[in-house]
């Protein structure tokens, strides 16, 4: 049986938390840490802007 490792390389993906673990560190380490706070910033920010708010009332 094939592990998730290759199957995930079998069909050109990656796995998330091994390529956070390697760009950012691992969970709990102050790189880690720092790159949450920032995305969760951007994430916040955008949800304010106009382009945001209109593509919500199009779903609706």
């Amino acid at each position: 049986m094939r592990t998730e490792k290759e199957i995930l390389k079998g069909n050109g993906l990656t796995n998330i938390d091994e390529l956070m673990d390697s760009k950012f560190g691992k969970p709990g380490t102050p790189e880690r840490e720092k790159f949450r706070k920032e995305a969760r910033t951007y994430v916040y920010e955008h949800t304010k802007t106009a382009e945001c708010k209109n593509s919500q009332k199009k779903r609706k």
